[in-house]
């Protein structure tokens, strides 16, 4: 009776080990950098970034980000936007710059000492908006707009390591700029046109 005893609790120790390991590390996110995407050259003076974006509600993390999310707009700006001169302004409008963490249910008891759940979900959000005027100087003026929205969610698990859960940060920012480049830089093309240098 002893033995099986021993045994039963040894059995339980091994499994409680296992589920106590962390999970194997992510790999280190790409970093964010436009460098490999030539600049869109600008008929404009100046091209300002103004930071409109003012967190409301929920649990935001946007700042545990190595290179937060409103940053790395920033930084898409100077990297790919160019001024090339002349009367004409540009100006990029960070409307949201957002990671905000949401609780999810994990199962709780003995249960929950074997399982490894999925614990928190991460929501970013980036909204950009890049308004270009040239004023009318006798041969007419300009004014166009082209905003974008993109977004990206992942979860991670309740054993998740702190520099993990910061790798997961960088990455949803990462994710969210690569596909913001593609929509801006489509968008400006378009309906920008006549402000863009060809």
């Amino acid at each position: 009776m002893l033995s099986r005893r021993l045994a039963l609790a040894a059995g339980m120790a091994t499994l409680l080990l296992a589920a106590c390991q962390s999970a194997p590390p992510r790999p280190s996110p790409r970093q964010i950098d436009f460098s490999n995407f030539g600049p869109i050259v600008l008929n404009a003076g100046t091209v300002d970034v103004v930071d409109a974006y003012r967190p409301v509600g929920g649990t935001h993390v946007e700042n545990r980000s190595a290179v937060p999310p409103a940053e790395a707009v920033r930084r898409w700006a100077t990297e790919r936007l160019q001024a090339a001169g002349g009367p004409g302004r540009v100006r990029v409008t960070i409307r949201d710059a957002s990671i905000v963490e949401v609780a999810l249910p994990t199962k709780k008891g003995v249960t929950g000492y074997f399982t490894n759940d999925q614990a928190q979900r991460y929501d970013g959000r980036i909204e950009v908006e890049i308004t270009g005027e040239v004023p009318d100087t006798g041969s007419g003026g300009f004014r166009g707009m082209t905003r974008a929205t993109v977004t990206h969610s992942t979860t991670v698990p309740e054993n998740i390591s702190l520099a993990d859960r910061e790798a997961t940060f960088l990455d949803i920012t990462r994710r969210m700029t690569e596909d913001l480049n593609a929509r801006l830089d489509a968008g400006i093309r378009k309906d920008l046109a006549p402000m863009v240098r060809r």
